[in-house]
């Protein structure tokens, strides 16, 4: 297994595996370490089919189902399938805002898994932010103002950005939900802005206006370039992202540019299910 870093801060390459293959403990908690420790992992070059991608992510945690049933897999309702290939039952082929994953849900999901099948040649790329550098270069007069205060987040709070917009069921099922605006990682300690500015509605006892300007200046402050790492795709790319200290955009890219990639995820355990 040889590693290599893609920033200088977090995000790792991790080659000479093969996720496809049932691998022995220690290598298995070797790579674990190191996806925590860093927050993103990429393996390249990977062959999975839909079980061999749920059997990875099995090992992590308890497996999660997106709520966002019309986009889910026929063959494992554990797979999302986010394309724009002819025949996709909702086609995926616009950019997506700044988000931490099922920050909506009372027991977020705690870790992420796109596996890439077809990759554009131009856009489509996956950013992630590193809240947890953030929150640790925050000036102090903005920490003073988000630590011990929480959010309110929401699947919907900006209908007009979400591109695959939630049926009336979806809708019923996900209601809003409260976290703390500042997580604390039950495995790791370390703390990190719980930013998702496309699910965020308020903050503590602030109007929607000044939640709104809030979220923006905490967003400007993750995104800067010390904190980011952007992916270009390759074909048998698997990308994997804890939910805790990350958050993701997908950036735009052409229609006619084809794009298929397969998701799944795992929880915490129950004892570290519910942000603090």
């Amino acid at each position: 297994m040889q590693t290599t870093p893609l920033t200088d801060g977090f995000a790792i390459k991790i080659e000479g595996v093969d996720l496809s293959r049932p691998m022995d403990a220690a290598t298995f908690e070797a790579i674990k370490s190191l996806w925590m420790e860093h927050g993103v992992a990429v393996f390249p070059d990977q062959v999975l089919d839909d079980d061999a991608l749920v059997a990875f992510a099995a090992q992590f945690g308890p497996l999660f189902v997106h709520a966002q049933s019309s986009l889910l897999s026929s063959k494992r309702k554990e797979v999302m399938e986010l394309s724009n290939l002819e025949g996709a039952e909702r086609r995926t082929v616009h950019d997506l805002d700044w988000h931490t994953d099922q920050t909506y849900t009372p027991q977020p999901v705690f870790g992420t898994m796109l596996y890439g099948l077809v990759a554009p040649r131009e856009g489509g790329e996956t950013h992630f932010a590193d809240l947890a550098g953030a929150y640790a270069s925050l000036p102090d007069a903005l920490r003073t103002r988000i630590d011990g205060v929480k959010a309110v987040y929401s699947a919907e709070p900006r209908p007009t950005v979400r591109e695959t917009p939630l049926t009336d069921a979806e809708r019923a099922r996900i209601l809003d939900c409260a976290h703390p605006i500042v997580r604390t990682h039950p495995y790791l300690k370390r703390k990190a802005v719980y930013l998702s500015p496309l699910h965020l509605k308020t903050i503590g006892d602030l109007s929607e206006e000044e939640s709104v300007a809030l979220i923006n200046e905490l967003t400007a402050h993750a995104t800067q370039p010390a904190h980011l790492y952007r992916h270009k795709w390759t074909v048998g790319d698997v990308v994997m992202w804890d939910n805790a200290q990350i958050m993701h955009r997908r950036t735009p890219f052409s229609p006619d540019e084809p794009r298929h990639l397969k998701r799944t995820g795992f929880y915490f355990p129950d004892e570290h299910a519910v942000p603090f």
